[in-house]
């Protein structure tokens, strides 16, 4: 997935907006981890909620 990043420097350090290729509505952030969070891929529900990772097959 590609992002439109929109980065600006504060004196708190950065901020900008997020806007992914497929939609037309940004993401605010404010810090490089914010930022970095925003980029993540979606994890899947049952791995965000504290359920073990599913096991590999041999």
């Amino acid at each position: 997935m590609r992002y439109v990043i929109e980065v600006y420097r504060s004196h708190d350090g950065v901020c900008g907006n997020v806007v992914p290729e497929d939609s037309e509505c940004p993401h605010p952030f404010h810090g490089w981890l914010e930022l970095l969070s925003l980029l993540e891929p979606p994890q899947p529900e049952a791995l965000g909620l504290g359920d073990p990772a599913p096991e590999e097959a041999p």
